[in-house]
């Protein structure tokens, strides 16, 4: 009953949509493929859809979510850029936890460079097993030997150029600060804590190259994207690199069919070298990967996961005012799996996971979701905008 009445709430929530929306009604989907239907959009004006909904992860407990969806065009002289969007949340949960995250994604000049951002504040009890695979194994749930208190930010931005047809090259920034206080008797001896510290600050300037065929980025039917990044970090004293962060991200999309039914499927890894502090070793169980499990409980030098997923929209039996015949109204459904270890010689343990999706179109090819994801001892629920991938 509590997760119907969390999709029940939510229809009703997002029932009372912005005052564009009608207009929005109006737009075509978006096809990179199809110019004259892309030709025909147009969007001019700023849209806010806000939204108010509980939700349900180990990490934080229950957790009332309140944010929105602004979405706006800074090309408007030309009418084939995708719109702008920025999704945002702030929660506060049963636990003591206090979260704020932001998420543009901005298009100018005719699509030839964009900023897309992660800003993330978070105040709340956390915990922390240790670096390694097995380390997270036991306890399986936080207890005495693992609690903290972790007061988090991080400002991580990418600008990316496009300089031919598909392929992007640009930079990226990020600055994060930790400070972790009310330690555990364990926490205080272990060897990553005592080597880099318990307020740890990190900078970082770096490379990326990126190929994007995707009809649409923040909601693709058909495609491929493919990222290679490299970050360099400077920790603490902002004087000289002390480690460095590669990242391979691959994704692909295939439409079954028709629009609205698609295939997707993303096979990632974040790789670490020496010097990496404990606070900023690749980790797995975050809403964009394998969504079920405690954030940070599993954490190494080296990350691989990869997810399947299905998507699905619903058909109307009769078209509507405007003549659609694709519902608002959609659901997703995955199976994943992932891994960390100190290097890719010990992926030998690998985490399953999988879960299904609730989704509402809230702004043209912009969806509302909750994901139900299920680990192999841990479950939970996540409200935000956008898919994972």
């Amino acid at each position: 009953m509590k997760k119907f009445a969390v999709f029940v709430l939510l229809f009703l929530l997002f029932s009372r949509v912005s005052k564009g929306q009608n207009e929005l009604e109006n737009m075509p989907i978006i096809h990179k493929k199809d110019s004259s239907v892309v030709g025909e959009v147009d969007l001019k004006k700023i849209r806010f859809t806000p939204f108010l909904a509980p939700s349900v992860s180990p990490e934080v407990g229950v957790m009332l979510v309140g944010g929105g969806l602004i979405s706006f065009k800074l090309d408007r002289t030309n009418k084939f850029v995708q719109p702008s969007s920025v999704p945002f949340s702030f929660g506060y949960s049963t636990n003591g936890s206090a979260n704020l995250n932001i998420r543009p994604s901005l298009f100018f000049k005719n699509d030839k460079n964009r900023v897309v951002g992660d800003i993330w504040m978070k105040n709340m009890p956390d915990n922390y097993w240790g670096v390694g695979f097995s380390a997270a194994k036991e306890p399986s749930k936080p207890d005495s030997t693992t609690n903290y208190r972790r007061t988090w930010w991080q400002v991580y931005l990418k600008y990316s150029h496009q300089f031919r047809k598909n392929l992007f090259g640009g930079l990226l920034f990020d600055y994060n600060q930790t400070d972790a206080t009310s330690l555990n008797s364990t926490m205080e001896q272990d060897l990553y804590v005592n080597q880099f510290g318990r307020f740890i600050k990190n900078m970082s300037i770096g490379l990326l190259f990126q190929y994007d065929s995707r009809d649409l980025t923040i909601n693709a039917y058909d495609g491929l994207f493919v990222e290679v990044s490299s970050n360099f970090y400077s920790s603490k004293a902002f004087t000289k690199p002390t480690y460095q962060i590669l990242v391979l991200d691959y994704r692909q999309y295939e439409q079954i069919k028709r629009p609205g039914r698609t295939l997707a499927w993303q096979v990632k890894t974040r790789i670490a070298n020496d010097g990496v502090p404990w606070t900023e070793m690749s980790q797995l169980g975050s809403p964009f990967d394998l969504r079920g499990y405690f954030w940070g409980r599993y954490r190494d030098k080296d990350m691989l996961f990869g997810i399947m997923e299905y998507r699905h929209m619903f058909m109307r039996k009769n078209p509507n005012k405007n003549g659609e015949m694709m519902s608002r109204f959609g659901f997703t459904t995955w199976l994943a799996t992932g891994t960390v270890a100190n290097n890719f010689t010990e992926m030998t343990n690998w985490l399953p996971n999988g879960g299904i999706g609730f989704r509402f179109e809230v702004q043209k090819r912009m969806n509302a979701r909750v994901d139900y994801g299920i680990g192999n001892d841990t479950s939970a629920f996540y409200i935000s905008f956008n898919e994972a991938f």
